[in-house]
């Protein structure tokens, strides 16, 4: 889920249209028969409870997530250029259950 803020947080609205509507009508929008393999939020930046508001999710939705800013977002892109991850590495990347850091990569 792209939002175009510069300090993103998961209000309740948001927390729910993530478990309820994305990930668990997952089904309306794609023909795949595979379950989902994690949820990610991709943003400018985040605020201080982002990685509590991801585990909540996750925890709730049964699925692992994540939040990366677009920054990050484009040195994975640049990264791969060099280091080709496969999409096992790319599921476990972004399945972290907290925000995704520079120090992850």
């Amino acid at each position: 889920d792209n939002k175009a803020y510069s300090k993103y947080s998961i209000s309740g609205d948001h927390h729910n249209r993530m478990v309820h509507n994305y990930i668990e009508n997952v089904r309306n929008y794609s023909s795949f028969d595979v379950p989902i393999g994690f949820f990610t939020y991709i943003a400018g930046g985040f605020g201080n409870q982002i990685d509590r508001q991801i585990k909540s999710i996750s925890a709730e939705a049964n699925v692992h997530g994540s939040a990366i800013t677009v920054s990050n977002v484009i040195k994975l892109v640049e990264e791969q250029e060099y280091k080709l991850k496969t999409h096992a590495n790319l599921r476990d990347f972004f399945s972290v259950d907290r925000q995704i850091v520079l120090s992850d990569f």
